[in-house]
């Protein structure tokens, strides 16, 4: 049934192209990272003429920009909001590296529930926020 819901959902959102809205099922944040570490250092041997590890290839190899590469999420930008469900206030190893600079929204509703009205309110709160990306307000208003 949910994946009959799933297929029906993406096929009524084919042409939409202003948002992306993800559902992650069987995911984990630690698995991913991981992964991704492992394929980084399987390149960096490959680069290796001696089939060792090279402490400076690796050292230039480990990037934000490769790891983010390398995540299974690479075929999307990072999530500007981030919606939690259900009540609880935790992540839940969930797009640990994606959501660095993401916005935070709880709510009490569980996700079968989650409606219209529920995603307005997420919305408005997200548009009442300062997005600062790791600074200050102080360090955000200095720099326009």
């Amino acid at each position: 049934d949910v994946q009959d819901k799933l297929d029906e959902t993406m096929e009524h959102t084919i042409n939409n192209d202003a948002m992306t809205m993800v559902v992650a099922l069987s995911y984990s944040s630690r698995w991913e990272i991981t992964k991704a570490v492992r394929d980084i250092v399987n390149e960096a041997t490959d680069k290796c003429v001696t089939g060792q590890i090279d402490k400076s290839v690796v050292e230039k190899m480990i990037t934000e920009e490769t790891i983010s590469k390398h995540l299974e999420t690479s075929f999307m930008p990072d999530p500007d909001l981030l919606i939690r469900t259900g009540g609880e206030l935790r992540i839940s190893n969930y797009m640990l590296w994606q959501i660095a600079y993401s916005e935070l929204y709880f709510c009490d509703t569980y996700w079968p529930d989650f409606g219209e009205n529920d995603l307005q309110e997420a919305i408005l709160s997200y548009q009442s926020r300062q997005r600062r990306f790791g600074k200050t307000e102080e360090q955000v208003e200095s720099d326009k």
